[in-house]
């Protein structure tokens, strides 16, 4: 069971990806954001997923080099067009466009289509967050999750991001799932053959399950909120909506998305508020920094030892992995050694 250093993933990784024939910017960049998701403790971000978007190279799934170009843009808005370039390429390129539009206008809206897997959504949000805006991010992606009292696979996984800027308080980073997982964190719990939490997948009957292998048996992940199911169902619709229907990508179960010459992708649906623009940002960074502060503050309930805003904990692990490198769990470094012995890659 191998610990790496950042480093050393982010090599490996961009070694396969060049071996393969990506552009070295974008294996670069597309490395240096899955080690960022495993330094975040998002191992389902992770290189976890460096074997699967070998296969959408090889199968042509992910088109290396493939031009991102504008359809369609107003002075405010704009839609990309990946050409199914890595969507780590594709989603960077696409806030970058939506802050300049946000600089101008107040705010930039920006959706993207024909795009590869993105990635964890924090850096895109955090992109604006550094210029002082609140940056939004949004993703629908191929079902895999059931409406709230349902049992067949209608919805992805359908994240959401707000990253918030403060002043002397840590900024707030909220990237979450309206699902009750990721479908990644199920591939990682598979690959540690660790049993899943209650609550998380049910099997193709509906019925509640723990093992994670029932996924690929016809299993589905629940929506978000446990008896509350359907907040989390209805902020899954509204992905829908927005990065599916909106973004022209269209939606998790539809006929449309499911014909795409290659299954699969993210729609993507970017926002950026320019804060200054709207209000004093030092004033804004000051109550955001009283908000924050007086929520940290307040007591906390039994079995709890403090009140943690949401990005303090990712920071955290962050700062700890750097020290200690990142665990690979066994199935997911034999993939990945496998990968370097096909491609004449060092293996560190």
């Amino acid at each position: 069971m191998p610990r790496l250093s950042a480093e050393q993933l982010r090599t490996v990784s961009s070694s396969i990806f060049k071996a393969l024939g990506t552009p070295e910017k974008d294996a670069e960049a597309v490395s240096q954001l899955l080690v960022e998701a495993n330094l975040s403790g998002f191992d389902s971000h992770g290189v976890i997923r460096l074997p699967i978007y070998v296969r959408g190279i090889k199968m042509g799934a992910v088109k290396l080099g493939a031009e991102i170009s504008i359809v369609e843009e107003t002075t405010s808005t704009a839609i990309v067009d990946g050409g199914w370039n890595f969507g780590q390429v594709v989603c960077t390129k696409a806030m970058d466009i939506c802050i300049e539009k946000a600089k101008k206008n107040i705010v930039g809206l920006v959706t993207a289509r024909n795009c590869h897997h993105v990635g964890r959504l924090n850096v895109y949000a955090e992109m604006a967050m550094k210029q002082d805006m609140i940056g939004l991010a949004s993703v629908n992606s191929t079902s895999s999750v059931a409406p709230f009292g349902g049992k067949t696979r209608q919805l992805g996984t359908n994240p959401l991001c707000f990253a918030i800027p403060a002043g002397e308080e840590a900024p707030m980073v909220l990237d979450m799932a309206t699902s009750v997982w990721a479908r990644g964190k199920v591939m990682v719990y598979l690959a540690r053959g660790k049993e899943l939490p209650e609550g998380v997948l049910q099997d193709s009957e509906g019925n509640p399950t723990v093992d994670p292998a029932q996924y690929f048996s016809g299993g589905m992940l629940r929506p978000l909120g446990g008896l509350m199911g359907y907040k989390g169902f209805g902020l899954s619709l509204l992905v829908e909506v927005l990065a599916g229907a909106l973004a022209g990508a269209g939606c998790s179960n539809s006929e449309e998305y499911r014909s795409r010459p290659f299954y699969g992708g993210n729609g993507v649906f970017l926002m950026a508020i320019n804060v200054g623009r709207l209000t004093d940002i030092n004033a804004f960074k000051s109550r955001v920094d009283d908000l924050f502060r007086t929520i940290r503050n307040s007591p906390t309930s039994p079995g709890f030892d403090e009140i943690l805003i949401p990005g303090e904990l990712e920071r955290r692990t962050r700062e700890q992995l750097l020290r200690d490198g990142i665990y690979i769990e066994e199935k997911t470094w034999s993939d990945i050694e496998g990968l370097c012995r096909e491609l004449n890659v060092a293996i560190p």
